[in-house]
């Protein structure tokens, strides 16, 4: 993926957009347009909106490495032979810096997003043609709330940025100073207000797989809680429990491509099958190295998997008969052959997992596989259909609790909590002091939301990250011994990322953020 500074974005992105029909499932190829003679019709104010979907991908395609494998929930697979993932791994072991990749792509992607979100606000103002008010709300909505996702995305993994709300139309007009972070949290807020006004409820399921009120209401009410704003919180999630959404009976269910988009998603990110730029890359991310016959169904060497691998202590975390376990991980088992590699022999559930005599075994993240692939021709990887999720009602109904609890209302959290346990076939909490159930929905979120890039951000929010991510890199440095005595030095510093090296260089304005 093309690594972007966020400056030549925004002005890259004044001339790109997406052709589009109804559905952001249905994008056609990205192609270049003269802004200029563009945003001359209703329908060229739809197509630049669903290019402005289009970075959530790009984001979403290496979140987990800065949301998840930052966390104690999972690592990767160190192979001394196959050192090509170093940026990865240096996230996982908190060697990061500012030239790190991974970073840079997903500060770009988020900016490119802001930019065309810009664009289109600012055109709306000046428009020479008749468009229906509603389709005007609509645009207006689904551009302010993508705008605050990607600034709320920026903020909590970057701190304080530079706060672009225009159309940028040169270089000089791209170089702007970090504004403080209290500050950019208010444009968000601003931003999900406005989107609320605009925006409506989902009208049927599955949806379109755009923004819609329930998403504007979640995502504020997150970024409410992250500023512990909970009297604020409680009333946007508690209308989201009234915009149609349910709980599906089966867990499992959730994430069956049958059901994208459905009753229980509130957002998430799009991806098909096929070669126009669309498909996802994470089951072959997240199945062992080497050969995916076994594991997708395909004949293809797969050198980029091995990552996001679950850890032991996020399998501690789930409670005895937990439904959940069975559906976020499996196993692969396999032998290690004469290069010592690791060939797979078969995948099994892992509850009630016995290795065949003479094998080993892998890990993977489950919830996101769906055997067979479908090879397309000339290539095999990089060909998956599923969907990323970013809110989902089980989501809404645990902030909905913590919240809940925070304002010492912990009797009147608890049905939410056991909504939630009850569909994994926990009993229900009957009765806990307020940091005791503080815990309890910090381990349920763990668990319902394992590796759907909750935990990291999760941890930074509640205060929890350093503490937590010392004792595991404390373990993790006892167990391999391949890791740095540097690895896991968790500090205040290392709670946000660096500032990407090369927009700091392409912009004297910027400054670094201090550890970096």
């Amino acid at each position: 993926m093309k690594k972007i500074p966020h400056k030549l974005a925004l002005l890259i992105a004044l001339i790109i957009f997406s052709s589009c029909q109804k559905n952001f499932l249905e994008l056609n190829p990205e192609g270049r347009i003269n802004t200029e003679n563009f945003y001359n019709s209703p329908v060229d104010f739809q197509q630049a909106l669903t290019g402005a979907y289009v970075p959530l991908r790009d984001i979403a395609n290496v979140a987990f490495f800065m949301d998840e494998m930052r966390s104690d929930n999972s690592r990767y697979d160190y192979d001394p032979k196959d050192r090509g993932g170093i940026a990865y791994e240096q996230l996982a072991d908190f060697l990061d810096n500012s030239q790190n990749g991974v970073i840079g792509t997903r500060y770009a992607a988020a900016y490119n997003g802001i930019s065309r979100c810009n664009v289109i606000l600012d055109r709306l103002e000046t428009i020479s043609f008749t468009m229906a008010e509603a389709d005007k709300k609509q645009i207006t909505g689904e551009a302010k709330a993508l705008r605050a996702h990607y600034y709320f995305d920026l903020v909590r993994h970057y701190g304080a940025l530079p706060l672009h709300l225009h159309e940028v139309k040169s270089i000089a007009e791209s170089r702007l100073r970090r504004t403080a972070v209290d500050t950019v949290y208010m444009q968000v807020i601003k931003d999900f207000s406005d989107a609320l006004t605009l925006l409506k409820p989902p009208n049927k399921f599955p949806q379109s797989g755009r923004v819609t009120k329930g998403m504007a209401a979640t995502e504020l009410a997150l970024a409410y809680m992250t500023r512990k704003e909970w009297d604020k919180a409680i009333p946007l999630l508690q209308s989201v429990s009234a915009m149609g959404y349910a709980l599906m009976d089966n867990y499992g269910d959730v994430f069956s491509l049958s059901n994208k988009n459905g009753i229980e998603s509130i957002f998430e990110v799009q991806y098909k099958s096929g070669t126009d730029g669309q498909s996802g890359p994470f089951i072959y991310r997240f199945v062992p190295i080497r050969n995916t016959l076994v594991t997708l169904g395909l004949d293809y060497n797969n050198s980029l998997g091995g990552w996001n691998i679950p850890t032991e202590d996020i399998i501690s975390n789930y409670e005895n008969n937990d439904k959940r376990l069975n559906v976020s991980i499996g196993v692969v088992e396999g032998i290690i052959n004469k290069s010592a590699d690791f060939t797979p022999t078969r995948v099994a559930n892992f509850v009630g997992y016995n290795p065949t005599p003479g094998t080993t075994y892998r890990l993977f993240v489950k919830k996101y596989y769906h055997y067979p692939y479908t090879q397309v021709p000339s290539r095999t990887e990089y060909f998956a259909p599923e969907n990323w999720p970013v809110f989902r009602f089980s989501d809404a109904l645990l902030m909905l609790a913590e919240s809940l609890n925070e304002k010492g209302r912990g009797g009147e959290a608890l049905p939410y909590l056991n909504r939630v346990r009850a569909r994994a076939g926990l009993a229900d909490i009957t009765a806990a002091d307020q940091p005791t159930l503080r815990a309890l929905i910090a381990k349920e979120r763990r668990t319902e939301l394992a590796f759907e890039n909750k935990r990291w951000l999760d941890l930074v929010r509640t205060g929890e990250a350093i503490t937590t991510m010392t004792r595991y890199g404390n373990q993790a440095k006892r167990k391999f011994s391949y890791l740095l005595d540097a690895s896991y030095d968790v500090t205040e510093n290392r709670l946000i990322f660096a500032i990407p090296f090369r927009e700091v260089q392409l912009n004297s304005l910027l400054t670094q953020n201090p550890g970096y």
